[in-house]
């Protein structure tokens, strides 16, 4: 506005008195009615240094970048002043969610407007976007910082690759039965990741189907149980958690166990109805050898057969009729065929392996299964001759 305009303006006239009695909020709104774009952002700078709260700053800032306009030398003194205002609020609240990491992306534009090159690379790097980071500390000749920047940059793209490439393994090695080695690549995916909790839900998961106590349930449709079992002792009796469980009434909790310590042999276990053997109460610890019959109170007898190294029980009565449970060493082939399955089971460090047997016709998790062995969760799905068998 030229000298004499200027003069004869009221709103400007207006404007100049109200600065002088402090009332910045009128004397930006006369300014700007005068079309005097200085003093209006002039005026708003000043309520935003007055302003009570951050929200307030921020609010007159933004009202100082609207009255710069395209004017250079206004808009930068704005956008450094808003730029920063936006940065402090976020680093403030902290930055947890994209929309967090969008205000952090706008406010640095400001700085980079308002040539605070420094403080927009700070912003950026601390949404991780270093080559963003290193753009702007280059743009206002911060050379050693863009080139730190840039090596941040290298390091999070090589995390990003072994981040990729352990999930890919992870999904490979969950496919062909390597669970051990899958759970391996998901603790590498984690330490790879930025935000890794999708990860760790995969790896509790994992961790919860794992088999490792030397013990694997494997559920016939519509036929018995099979259980495989390389434990130290196997314990037989009512309680879920035992190796054997069993429903038969006059069966304790925990009612007989079998330890390998040199060949197998039975005991009680303070039982409220007893323990036979060949017809005849079980007193102290009794070897299980060859083939022979043993009763868990009146209603539950169990056939044995101990050859070998390997002990096969079959349930002869009651509830758990047909029920059957094949055992023997860790990394001792256990073959089903004995129980009616072609396939085998070989325990390695109390993981259970299976391998197809005397069968071809296999399939494990709607794979075809080939000549090497998969280590088995809770959850897989065999089909093995037609027949549907899912691993507990």
């Amino acid at each position: 506005m030229s000298f004499l305009r200027r003069v004869f303006s009221a709103d400007y006239r207006a404007a100049v008195a109200a600065e002088a009695a402090g009332n910045v909020e009128l004397a930006a709104e006369r300014y700007a009615l005068a079309g005097e774009h200085d003093g209006a952002v002039r005026m708003h700078l000043a309520r935003a240094a007055r302003a009570a709260s951050r929200q307030a700053e921020i609010g007159a800032l933004r009202d100082a970048m609207r009255w710069a306009g395209e004017e250079p030398g206004l808009r930068k003194r704005a956008a450094k002043a808003l730029g920063r205002a936006l940065w402090e609020n976020a680093r403030a609240e902290g930055i947890a969610t994209e929309r967090d990491r969008t205000k952090v992306r706008e406010a640095a534009e400001l700085l980079i407007t308002g040539e605070d090159h420094a403080l927009a690379g700070e912003a950026l790097e601390a949404i991780g976007d270093h080559q963003g980071a290193a753009l702007a500390y280059s743009g206002g000749g911060l050379v050693e910082k863009m080139e730190q920047a840039l090596t941040k940059e290298d390091s999070v793209h090589d995390r990003a690759r072994e981040e990729r490439d352990a999930f890919d393994s992870y999904q490979t090695n969950m496919r062909v039965g390597r669970r051990d080695a899958a759970r391996t690549d998901l603790v590498r995916a984690i330490a790879g990741a930025a935000q890794a909790g999708e990860y760790r839900r995969l790896l509790d998961h994992l961790d919860t189907a794992l088999l490792t106590a030397g013990k694997v349930e494997l559920k016939r449709r519509g036929k018995p149980l099979i259980v495989a079992c390389a434990a130290p002792k196997i314990v037989l009796g009512r309680d879920a958690l035992c190796d054997l469980p069993l429903r038969a009434g006059g069966v304790s909790r925990q009612h007989a166990e079998i330890d390998r310590a040199d060949g197998f042999h039975l005991r009680d276990l303070d039982s409220r109805n007893g323990t036979t053997i060949g017809g005849l109460p079980l007193v102290g610890r009794v070897p299980l050898a060859d083939a022979g019959r043993f009763g868990l109170g009146d209603e539950c007898s169990i056939d044995f057969e101990a050859k070998d190294g390997i002990l096969i029980l079959r349930i002869a009565n009651g509830l758990d009729r047909g029920v059957s449970l094949v055992a023997g060493d860790d990394g001792v082939k256990l073959e089903l065929a004995t129980v009616g399955i072609g396939l085998e089971i070989v325990f390695q460090r109390g993981r259970p392996m299976l391998g197809r047997g005397n069968l071809r016709d296999v399939t494990f998790n709607d794979e075809p299964l080939g000549d090497l062995r998969v280590q088995l969760i809770r959850g897989d799905r065999i089909v093995a001759a037609g027949e549907e068998i899912d691993v507990g």
